[in-house]
C-alpha cells in the first residue's frame, strides 16, 4: 500500500493539507472516488440539498454513531 504524503496545518477553525497531485489522484483512485456510483451520488446529494431536503449536522461522528 502506498503512503499518502501530505504537509498539515492546523489553526483554530482549519486544518490545511498540502498534497501533490499525483498522490491526491492516487487517493481518490484507490478510495473509489472516481467510480460512476459515487459520482451519482454526489449529483443526488447536490440536488436534495439544491431542494432543501437536508438534515443539518455539526459532526462527522453524528453519522458514525447512527
Amino acid at each position: 500500500m502506498a503512503k499518502l504524503k501530505a504537509k498539515v496545518t492546523e489553526d483554530y477553525e482549519y486544518i490545511h493539507l498540502k498534497i501533490r497531485r499525483d498522490d491526491f489522484e492516487a487517493f481518490c483512485s484507490a478510495a473509489g472516488l472516481f467510480k460512476e456510483s459515487f459520482l451519482k451520488t454526489l449529483q443526488k446529494s447536490e440536488k436534495d440539498l439544491n431542494e432543501g431536503r437536508y438534515t443539518p449536522r455539526k459532526t462527522l461522528a453524528e453519522l458514525i454513531a447512527k
